[in-house]
This record gives structure tokens, C-alpha cells and sequence, in this order.
């Protein structure tokens, strides 16, 4: 009995609820979109997904479809599909561009690639659409907050890719293929001048000359570590190097 009267109760509850739930497929586009947003902010994100989907296709012309576009390239973002995540983020930019998630939609753009790029010694195609990306926003929007931060993340990439450069030029020297580590050295020095390694990048330099025993051009390297790292950590290890000759 009071089995049947559990399952009674259970049944009812049910019916009321469906009767108060109204189905999606009749909601409004502010209705899906509020429904969304409480499942991504619950960190439901894939069914936030479906449901940004959704405006995103069937109200394209709608208010809120710049909002839909944007949150579905954060739920993308937040499940950490981030090749998608860049697509969507694209897809704002370029359809919609008198949005005024814009900007915010390329700043998240240039983090989806920057997401992307692995440690410094394999690929860096992603860092550098990264660079590419951030730069555009930084051209694009020089009074936006995010600015400073968005230098910082370019520095931090190209940082990364002298790096890349320096770990390469390294090989080549111990390798004793000198002339294909001063094209990296100097790769460095030119492209990547103002990241933390182009005083490793100059000391390296003065070394593979050395090793090639162009001591006149090893002399010349060394005067001008002293002037343009004057501060840095390893300018003893250059002054260590001593009096060298000048090579014929």
C-alpha cells in the first residue's frame, strides 16, 4: 500500500513538472540563451553548447546571436577544444564585426592559438598565429584593458620562439656546423632582440667563432655584448673569455 502510494506520488510529481516545463523547442531566443548561460555557468558546458548552437541557427539575425556566437566559442574554450574554439571565435570577428564582443572574441582568438603552442623545441606554427592574432588586437583596440596583458602574451610567445632558435643554434654548434649556428644566433639578435635570450643568443655567437678560431670576429662580438647587455647575469662569463686575438 504504501509502495503504491510512493510511486503514486512519484508520478504525479513528474506530470506537474512536465506541465510546468515549457518544451525548447517553443522557447525564445532569450529564453534558450538564459537557459545556456545557467548550464555554463554550472559547467555543463557541452549541453550549453547544443543550446548556443541553437540561437546561433535558428535566430541568426537575432540580438543576442553575437552572444550565442561568442559563448559557443567559450564552451569550445572551456572543454579545451581549442582549434574550435578559434574557429568560433574567427566566425565573430569576420560576420559580425559591428559586435562589441569584437574585441574580446580576438583577444580569445590569439589565447585559443596560444593554447595551442607546444614547448619550445617542436612546431610553433600556432605560437606565431598567436603573435599574429594578438598583434591585431593590440593595432586594433590600443584603449582596451587588456592591452599590457595582451604585450605581455606576445613577449612571453616570442620568447618562445627565440628560444626554439637558441636550442637549434646550440646543436648546429656542437654539431660543428658553425655557419648554420650563427644563422640561428643572429636570427635571434635581429627578430628576437628584446626577449630574455638575446644575451645567450650574442654569448653563443662569440663561442662558435671561437670554436671557428675568427677571433677578430669573436672580439667584435664581445665589445658589443659589453655595450648592449651591460646588466646582464652572464657578462662574466664573457669577460672570462679574456683578451682575444684578432684573427688575420
Amino acid at each position: 500500500m504504501l509502495k503504491n502510494l510512493f510511486i503514486l506520488i512519484v508520478l504525479i510529481t513528474v506530470i506537474l513538472d512536465c506541465a510546468g516545463n515549457k518544451p525548447k523547442s517553443s522557447l525564445t531566443a532569450e529564453e534558450y540563451f538564459k537557459l545556456a548561460i545557467e548550464e555554463f555557468n554550472d559547467e555543463d558546458y557541452f549541453e550549453a553548447n547544443q543550446d548556443f548552437t541553437v540561437i546561433v541557427f535558428r535566430f541568426p539575425g537575432g540580438v543576442i546571436a553575437d552572444s550565442a556566437q561568442f559563448y559557443l566559442g567559450e564552451t569550445h574554450y572551456k572543454m579545451g577544444e581549442f582549434l574550435i574554439a578559434a574557429s568560433e571565435y574567427e566566425k565573430l570577428v569576420t560576420d559580425m564585426p559591428n559586435s562589441s564582443l569584437v574585441p574580446q572574441a580576438q583577444y580569445k582568438l590569439a589565447e585559443s592559438f596560444e593554447q595551442m603552442s607546444p614547448r619550445a623545441e617542436l612546431d610553433q606554427s600556432y605560437a606565431i598565429k598567436a603573435i599574429r592574432a594578438y598583434q591585431t588586437f593590440v593595432e586594433d583596440y590600443p584603449r582596451d584593458p587588456l592591452k599590457e596583458q595582451a604585450e605581455k602574451k606576445m613577449l612571453d610567445l616570442r620568447s618562445k620562439l627565440a628560444l626554439k632558435d637558441l636550442k637549434s643554434a646550440k646543436i648546429y654548434r656542437k654539431m660543428r656546423k658553425f655557419k648554420a649556428a650563427i644563422i640561428y644566433y643572429d636570427s635571434i639578435l635581429h627578430d628576437y632582440y628584446d626577449t630574455e635570450w638575446a644575451d645567450e643568443a650574442m654569448y653563443g655567437k662569440i663561442l662558435t667563432y671561437i670554436d671557428m678560431g675568427d677571433y677578430g670576429a669573436a672580439k667584435k662580438e664581445k665589445q658589443k655584448f659589453e655595450k648592449q647587455f651591460p646588466n646582464s647575469e652572464i657578462l662574466r662569463r664573457v669577460e672570462r673569455l679574456g683578451e682575444l686575438k684578432v684573427g688575420d
